[in-house]
């Protein structure tokens, strides 16, 4: 090692366990870095980084505090530029190395860095994200999503509007890079992430955060890289990873190991990366039912934060009315005074209640006995506004008033 190293760590007089773990994994990746094994280098840059702030959070002696706090910036930042520095040395897929005259030097750079040829380790495992990915585009409309008018009119203009007319969103009104979605489970957070990509018409990813922990531990980082950089090839795209908390959880909880910790690494330097230039338009939107459970670097890195909370009376009605499309209803049926006896409930508790309902009556023919093999005269009953009335009380809202006002207060505190 060059003793003229600025990245280089000198073991001090110390005895703390984790501090002299730091010290071994900063000597490693300088070893690894000037050997030019740049992807381990980063890799080792990170761990020393996660290292030497936990270290910061227990010490009590300042200088060695700061100068653990230091060093890890210096081997985050490090290994940032290893990152950046293998996809600007490739050359981009089915293009010529030489630009035409026009081109700018900078265009020429950011297209290097955004279509780059992909490693064969890369492309296993483009090839592997298949299965736990899904990349189709959705086919939710805005039709499909009752009510919620205001987070589907905020979706649109942070989403929507910029991959369809990305030429009014340029200079100083840029698209937002990062939009969390926060509010009770089963209010139709991931129904709108589908129907915005499907009205957007872009290239849709949609990640569950809990399956990238639980089924890649140890993978995990080299999956979440590889999503964003092939998100950023097939540009314009989205992003979608729901119950980001679980991957993203504030650090110094003690319930959490070095993989969790690498990967929450991971994607605060992904999110820091993500761009958007021209019609190139990257936008990460993630979903969550414990926004106080973030992280702060992570949250802060959302820029834009929507609330979507319980329907309004008059989107409960219409999910009854879609919940029960093409089930025949008799006279007493009134949407909109179930829509009245429903508050607080959910679209998923709603679309419980709507499924428990529409079996009512084939249920009470298979308890008469007249359910037999092909017997084609069976005639099922319309369903009634009792039926509805006497399923809703035994089916209660899951979201209690009180964790409403947590997120009441916690939105008013940090926006949506």
């Amino acid at each position: 090692m060059d003793p003229n190293d600025p990245l280089e760590f000198k073991p001090m007089a110390n005895d703390n366990a984790i501090f002299n773990a730091a010290i071994k994994l900063a000597n490693e990746a300088i070893q690894l870095d000037q050997g030019k094994q740049y992807d381990a280098a980063a890799d080792k840059y990170l761990q020393a980084s996660e290292t030497l702030n936990d270290f910061a959070k227990f010490c009590k002696n300042s200088k060695l505090k700061a100068l653990a706090q230091e060093k890890a910036l210096q081997y985050f930042k490090r290994a940032d530029q290893l990152t950046n520095r293998k996809k600007k040395e490739k050359v981009p897929t089915g293009r010529s190395p030489k630009k035409d005259s026009h081109h700018s030097k900078k265009d020429d750079s950011e297209d290097s860095e955004e279509e780059s040829e992909m490693s064969d380790d890369e492309k296993e495992l483009r090839k592997t994200i298949e299965g736990t990915i899904v990349t189709e585009r959705p086919t939710v409309t805005w039709g499909d999503v009752a009510g919620m008018e205001d987070p589907k009119q905020a979706i649109r203009e942070a989403v929507v509007l910029p991959m369809a007319h990305p030429e009014l969103f340029r200079g100083a009104r840029k698209p937002w890079r990062g939009i969390l979605l926060f509010g009770p489970p089963g209010c139709g957070k991931t129904l709108l992430a589908k129907a915005a990509a499907n009205e957007c018409g872009v290239q849709f990813f949609a990640a569950d955060s809990a399956s990238l922990v639980s089924k890649w531990l140890g993978e995990s980082e080299k999956l979440l890289k590889t999503l964003f950089k092939v998100a950023r090839l097939d540009a314009p795209s989205l992003i979608f990873m729901d119950e980001i908390d679980s991957i993203a959880g504030k650090r110094g909880t003690g319930n959490e190991g070095g993989g969790e910790r690498r990967l929450k690494t991971q994607i605060l330097q992904e999110m820091q990366g993500v761009k958007s230039t021209g019609d190139k338009i990257v936008t990460l939107m993630a979903a969550t039912n414990l926004p106080w459970s973030i992280d702060s670097a992570v949250l802060r890195r959302f820029e834009k934060k929507i609330y979507v909370g319980p329907p309004t009376q008059e989107g409960r009605a219409k999910i009854f009315q879609l919940c029960t499309k093409e089930i025949e209803m008799d006279e007493t049926v009134d949407f909109d005074a179930l829509g009245e006896l429903t508050d607080t409930y959910s679209g998923s508790d709603i679309a419980t209640i709507c499924r428990e309902v529409v079996m009512l009556p084939v249920r009470e023919l298979d308890v008469a006995g007249q359910l037999g093999e092909g017997d084609d005269s069976l005639k099922v009953r319309p369903i009634s506004q009792q039926d509805f009335l006497n399923v809703i009380q035994k089916i209660k809202p899951v979201v209690s008033e009180e964790e409403l006002q947590k997120f009441a207060e916690w939105t008013e505190e940090f926006g949506g």
